[in-house]
């Protein structure tokens, strides 16, 4: 048997399940098959030289999917605000805390940002001189945009959001190498 087909086969004993979830495959472009499911849609790639990454399975719900269009919806009205600015761009080092949607580290709707965005993996708050929609490229972690304030962020201190208060404890208190992005 070749790999392929075992490789597609081992695929199919692991995601089966999810075909309970009124799922069903679908043939993508070159090596790609999808499995669509009520709770979202699993990407895989199916060439065997290829090496898993974190796109390699990519899952969003339609909660996600909805939540992620509507964000990018209210981040539109701050685009000529972003255009017009002249903060500094450019790799910087900058001082970076974490926060979670707990009453007491925000004020009014815990999930709802100060730009009116919902809360995601990506969200930073940011000071005030760095427009709503400003990208911060963090090495080793990832892409953030700056989509809500706090106090005490001014300067060069940003805050990022995580998803539960012992992750933003973890990630605690550091200084990163970020590229400031309009």
């Amino acid at each position: 048997m070749s790999k392929i087909i075992k490789l597609i086969l081992l695929l199919l004993l692991v995601l089966l399940p999810m075909t309970a979830l009124a799922g069903d495959f679908r043939k993508g472009e070159g090596n790609k098959i999808y499995l669509s499911s009520a709770s979202g849609k699993v990407n895989v790639q199916t060439k065997l030289e290829e090496k898993l990454s974190p796109d390699v399975f990519q899952f969003k719900t339609r909660l996600e999917e909805n939540m992620e269009r509507r964000n990018k919806l209210v981040l539109e009205k701050y685009k000529n605000k972003l255009n017009k600015s002249n903060f500094k761009t450019g790799k910087k080092q900058i001082l970076v805390t974490g926060y979670s949607s707990t009453p007491d580290q925000c004020s009014g709707d815990p999930f709802r940002t100060a730009s009116g965005t919902r809360v995601h993996k990506g969200t930073m708050a940011c000071p005030p001189q760095y427009p709503f929609g400003t990208k911060i490229v963090i090495e080793n972690v990832g892409t953030f945009v700056c989509e809500d304030r706090g106090g005490a962020i001014k300067g060069n201190h940003f805050d990022m959001w995580f998803s539960s208060r012992s992750q933003a404890l973890a990630w605690g208190k550091r200084v990163v190498m970020a590229e400031i992005v309009n």
